[in-house]
């Protein structure tokens, strides 16, 4: 496949029946990417492959993995930037970060910029400063496992940059009945992936297949005493790792809802593999 260039940027997007959110990112991409390229995960059931095509994006369908990152690595494949952008349909780029996109990727001995995605509770950000979150990457140093919530994983320099992807879903994403429908849902695939073989998740950038790591296997036999040890762990690692952007109730609350998921997925690995 040929290349676009030095400085290309391909923003990649995986979807899934967005037609509701799908124009207002494509819109704050055009004239600041040299391509999108689209891949819905299984069959569209509405308008968002008739607006993608009106955007002029190369449009691909996957399968339907149950989340958005299994078909991650199909989207980098078929990019032709030497960047890559990853958006998802309820993302757009802020003014901002649309106005400085382009000298970025021309910043030499960078690979990787994480920018301010913002916390939003389906009416208002309840954050300014934080969380960041990696998205522009050059894609000769990038690797992807199409695992759930699976970060890439970038060679080289990466930094941070307090330029805003926007985030607005339909939806209050920390709210209780978020958590006991999407949340849950999320928990399940992620705990049975986990208890699956790594070795047929798609991937990009791999040379080979994967194993899952001795200590995830431990952690797997080990479940049912680690529900809430994981939890307390993933609240002091979000604590010290997200200290600079937020602060106070803001840094409490955000660590609280990241432990109350490592704790769904626990008890769910423990539900799989152990009970009936």
């Amino acid at each position: 496949m040929s290349d676009l260039g030095p400085g290309s940027i391909s923003a990649c997007l995986v979807v899934r029946n967005e037609e509701a959110l799908i124009e207002r990112c494509l819109r704050s991409l055009e004239g600041v990417v040299d391509e999108i390229v689209l891949v819905h995960s299984g069959p569209c059931g509405d308008r968002t492959l008739a607006i993608a095509e009106r955007f002029g994006c190369r449009v691909f369908t996957g399968p339907d993995g149950g989340h958005g990152e299994h078909n991650t690595p199909l989207a980098y494949s078929m990019a032709r930037g030497e960047w890559l952008l990853n958006v998802d349909a309820d993302e757009f780029l802020s003014a901002g970060l649309r106005a400085r996109l382009r000298e970025l990727v021309s910043t030499p001995g960078v690979n990787g910029y994480a920018f301010i995605w913002p916390v939003w509770d389906g009416r208002r950000y309840l954050t300014r400063s934080g969380p960041y979150k990696l998205v522009l990457f050059r894609r000769s140093a990038t690797r992807m496992v199409g695992l759930i919530h699976a970060p890439e994983q970038v060679e080289g320099d990466l930094r941070e940059v307090p330029l805003v992807l926007e985030h607005q879903p339909a939806y209050d994403p920390y709210s209780l009945a978020t958590v006991m429908t999407k949340w849950r849902r999320w928990a399940r695939v992620q705990a049975r992936e986990y208890l699956g073989d790594l070795g047929s998740v798609p991937t990009f950038g791999h040379p080979r297949p994967l194993r899952w790591s001795r200590r995830r296997r431990l952690q797997n036999a080990l479940a049912p005493l680690l529900v809430l040890p994981a939890a307390l762990h993933t609240f002091g690692y979000v604590i010290r790792t997200e200290r600079r952007h937020l602060h106070g109730v803001q840094l409490a609350r955000y660590a609280a809802f990241a432990a109350l998921y490592r704790a769904m997925v626990t008890a769910y690995v423990v539900r799989l593999r152990w009970l009936p």
